[in-house]
């Protein structure tokens, strides 16, 4: 019953009389409470206004000093205007809320106690105006301040609402009342519609079942000319086409299995004649950049066409080869990096059968498959490699040369023999900081980091680091300064880290700034976060250097960093240690101007909520 067309009809109209009366009661009562707060308002506002008699006898009562009594009087003889009654009525309050005065009618206020305090009062004695209205509020209320003879005193208008009450409880009364005449007029109503609709729909069921069974004969009688008419006359017609299709399904079913088993990448269907028949969005997207009517991919694109666009030639040799690697190859034609555009893709070719006008035909599929992420990967490794290698290697060499030569000249003077041994262990030290790098990005990637959290300061840190870089800046000849907001929030993370990260920024302040030059280190709280700014008035770094200075290994001016001993991996190091405080590492910088580089933490790191890996 409850899944019966009847059933939905009934309850389609009830909740739709329901919905349009909930509206309906919605904006009347919602119309009522802003009449009534605004007419509120708009009385107070009126009787209030410095031109009116009432406020010209309250202001010469505050002039003589006369007290709340004086006040009292003129606003009982003005109760008309204020519209008091049962439940309006007003206090005289002195500026800490109590109450001095009030209505002689009055039954909300006690003389001698204190009123409680709403925003509208509040804002008066912060010196503000006291006439809006609070929604949701179960009152309306009017506050203003007088002042005079050196003292002042608040007049405060309270509503209790209760005429407000009244008429929307008669409202609400008089919607549920339509409601339920609403309601049963619908269900009256879905009754009959239901019956009309329904019997059509029940022949329309019966030549279904008759179409399930096999049996396409019998037709539908048509009793209208409507759309249930209309539709029945299709349904006729869908019987005689469906028959003429069903021996085609076998050989579509076959092709659609075998196109969207590729639905992950490009897939492209070709003809026996080169043209296209299917193709996915994937593909759609590949290609509709080469196209210039990206709708017309399917029309356009042939087998000659794709196979050019990946940089293949058609050639007689390629297709020839191409047919032996699909005859004794269990994985068909691959073709592999190809590049398209920016990206490189795998290409594999594969036949397919399908049915055309009746006939049973050959065709070829094409999947393309984007390895971009893959070969990018391979070649960074290759790269990283090459460049651990090559970092390595120098200082391999310089150890090797200089053991080679003190074993070489056992007499040379120990002086020079010093000098060879200090070289070994300062190449030694240098492999070691290089090996460190490069434990702790292997860490930071693989999430084995051992993170020590702890709530800090940073100023002391900053003041810190500027003592310890301070005996560098000097021989340099630079001056650093440090300036740091007042009141700076202490940050929870991991102090050892912030201080890796900013000791790092500051040597290379000092190391690539020519002698004499000036770093101003400044720290600013930024709601929720601390910023760390960090300038020089050195070399500047080249517009075009500045999107590769956090990849690993990457130095500006290779041969000038290397003579300042820079591997390329500080700066990396510093990211991954900042974005894993779930803060943010900026660089501005302008050749021959100088560098500024912010850094940006949370005042409580992620690194403080989120579980460690594998926990």
């Amino acid at each position: 019953m409850y899944r019966s067309l009847y059933f939905k009809i009934i309850l389609i109209l009830i909740v739709f009389v329901t919905t349009v009366m909930a509206l309906v009661g919605t904006i009347l009562l919602s119309g009522v409470t802003g009449y009534f707060s605004d007419d509120f308002k708009n009385q107070m506002d009126a009787c209030f206004a410095d031109d009116t008699e009432m406020m010209r006898y309250l202001t010469s009562n505050m002039a003589n000093g006369e007290g709340a009594e004086a006040l009292n009087i003129t606003l009982n003889a003005y109760s008309g205007s204020l519209g008091l009654d049962d439940y309006r009525a007003y206090a005289v309050l002195s500026p800490d809320g109590e109450i001095l005065a009030a209505a002689a009618q009055n039954t909300m206020f006690a003389k001698g106690g204190y009123v409680t305090l709403t925003p509208n009062i509040l804002a008066v004695m912060n010196g503000r105006s006291g006439t809006g209205q609070q929604y949701g509020a179960d009152y309306f209320d009017y506050c203003i301040r007088l002042s005079g003879d050196g003292d002042s005193l608040l007049i405060y208008v309270r509503d209790s609402k209760q005429e407000l009450a009244n008429l929307s409880w008669m409202l609400f009364t008089i919607i549920l009342q339509a409601l339920l005449f609403g309601m049963l007029f619908a269900i009256i109503l879905s009754f009959f519609l239901a019956k009309t609709i329904t019997a059509p729909i029940q022949s329309l069921t019966r030549g279904a079942q008759q179409m399930a069974a096999g049996e396409f004969e019998n037709e539908i009688d048509v009793h209208s000319e409507d759309e249930i008419g209309t539709l029945t006359d299709t349904f006729n017609h869908m019987k005689v086409v469906l028959k003429n299709t069903l021996d085609q399904v076998s050989g579509e079913r076959k092709k659609l299995e075998t196109v969207f088993y590729y639905l992950k990448d490009a897939v492209i269907a070709f003809r026996e004649d080169g043209s296209v028949m299917h193709l996915n969005t994937t593909a759609r997207d590949l290609f509709a950049a080469r196209e210039p009517d990206a709708e017309g991919v399917e029309k356009n694109l042939t087998f000659s066409g794709m196979l050019a666009i990946c940089g293949i030639e058609d050639t007689p040799k390629f297709r020839e080869d191409m047919e032996d690697d699909l005859k004794n190859s269990p994985d068909g034609c691959v073709i592999r990096e190809l590049t398209i555009g920016e990206r490189v893709f795998d290409l594999s070719l594969g036949n397919y059968n399908y049915v055309e006008e009746n006939e049973m035909q050959s065709g070829i599929i094409a999947v393309v498959h984007d390895v971009t992420g893959r070969y990018e990967l391979d070649r960074s490794r290759r790269e990283f490699v090459a460049n651990v290698s090559h970092e390595l290697r120098t200082p391999l060499t310089s150890i090797k040369g200089a053991a080679e030569t003190v074993l070489r000249y056992p007499d040379m003077p120990e002086e020079m023999r010093e000098n060879f041994l200090e070289m070994a262990v300062e190449e030694s030290d240098r492999m070691t900081r290089i090996v460190g790098d490069l434990l702790v990005l292997s860490r930071l990637d693989n999430n084995r980091t051992k993170w020590e959290i702890s709530t800090f300061s940073v100023d002391g840190v900053l003041q810190h680091l500027c003592e310890v870089i301070g005996s560098d800046a000097s021989a340099h000849g630079h001056t650093v300064t440090l300036r740091v907001e007042d009141n700076m929030p202490e940050i929870m993370a991991d102090k050892d880290r912030i201080e890796q990260v900013l000791l790092n920024i500051l040597s290379n302040s000092v190391k690539y700034t020519p002698d004499g030059g000036h770093i101003l280190v400044r720290a600013m709280a930024l709601d929720g976060f601390v910023g760390i700014s960090i300038r020089d008035n050195g070399m500047g770094i080249p517009e075009e250097d500045l999107p590769h200075l956090f990849e690993r290994f990457y130095r500006v001016e290779k041969s000038r960093t290397t003579g300042a001993g820079g591997t390329g991996l500080g700066l990396a190091i510093a990211k991954e240690l900042v974005d894993a405080h779930g803060g943010m590492i900026h660089v501005e910088s302008k050749l021959g101007e100088g560098t500024e580089i912010t850094v940006l933490l949370p005042v409580e790191c992620r690194l403080n909520v989120e579980k460690p890996a594998g926990a």
